[in-house]
């Protein structure tokens, strides 16, 4: 899920929305802000992307990366 909303929010429609099951998956990478993805090297983007399951604090940008 990709959104602009803030992480808490994110997490929040997320568990209810069924794409996390339980508040412990709502962590670092499978829940990550935008902003923290954004500032990671290229190399450790591609590390986590396959983890990541909400990307909160989106930008437009920074969906293309998926």
């Amino acid at each position: 899920m990709v959104t602009g909303d803030n992480v808490e929010t994110a997490k929040a429609i997320a568990l209810e929305c069924g794409i996390l099951d339980t508040k412990d998956a709502a962590s670092e990478p499978i829940v990550i802000e935008g902003k923290v993805f954004r500032d990671m090297s290229e190399a450790a983007r591609e590390e986590i992307v396959e983890k990541i399951t909400v990307l909160s604090l989106s930008l437009s940008l920074s969906s293309l990366d998926f």
